[in-house]
């Protein structure tokens, strides 16, 4: 599944919760994996790279994120194998990040049912959709650190607007996207989750009537 635009951490982490403890789903945010890497790795080169893009603007190409990915992918396949499937939170965020999955990246360590030539789309992507003033109303209750602030938040939205409104649109037009409005109460939003992925073919096939497929379902938050 995939998020369009950052929620608080309370609001988010509860919509989350409610569908990893639902539907039997493992959780990684590929944004706080990083920073968990980073914290003991920050004199690696790479460590450097990702501050700056954390710090400023832009995105880490595929081939830096990839190995990320998919270490979180095998540890979740290892650390709870009965897993109905697997949700990535925070990818892909542009173009160039999702042309890399146009193939199954990970064939060598990973071999993938089909092989590698297999189309590695997600099941199902859910965008979570909040406005622009909540948005930054959340960003700002949420400061990770001294340098989030107005104007690194207007950076970070007009980038959005750019580089990941394209993915969601490839996915809404592949048929995969499910919109779920996020602006209300912690309460409301998770009940409005609950209602639109109830009312979702798409979820009900994949997620309800597919739990008796022997794969996993691969999810983008």
């Amino acid at each position: 599944m995939e998020t369009t635009q950052q929620l608080s951490g309370q609001r988010g982490f509860a919509i989350i919760f409610v569908l990893a403890q639902t539907y039997n789903l493992v959780h990684h945010s590929v944004g706080d994996g990083l920073r968990s890497w980073m914290r003991e790795n920050r004199s690696a080169p790479l460590a450097v790279t990702i501050q700056d893009k954390l710090d400023n603007q832009g995105f880490l190409t595929s081939k830096e994120l990839n190995p990320f990915i998919c270490h979180a992918i095998k540890d979740a396949i290892n650390r709870k194998p009965e897993q109905a499937g697997i949700m990535i939170d925070g990818f892909p965020r542009n173009i160039e990040q999702l042309d890399s999955w146009s193939f199954w990246p990970f064939a060598d360590e990973l071999p993938f049912s089909g092989g590698p030539n297999v189309d590695a789309k997600p099941d199902i992507v859910i965008s979570l959709r909040v406005s622009k003033q909540n948005a930054k109303a959340r960003y700002s209750a949420r400061a990770r650190d001294s340098n989030d602030n107005n104007e690194k938040f207007e950076r970070r939205f007009a980038e959005y607007e750019v580089e990941t409104l394209p993915v969601e649109d490839t996915y809404r037009q592949r048929g995969i996207l499910i919109d779920v409005d996020v602006n209300g109460t912690k309460e409301e939003n998770i009940s409005e989750m609950k209602r639109k992925l109830s009312e979702s073919e798409l979820w009900q096939r994949i997620m309800v009537q597919g739990r008796t497929d022997t794969e996993s379902q691969f999810l983008n938050l």
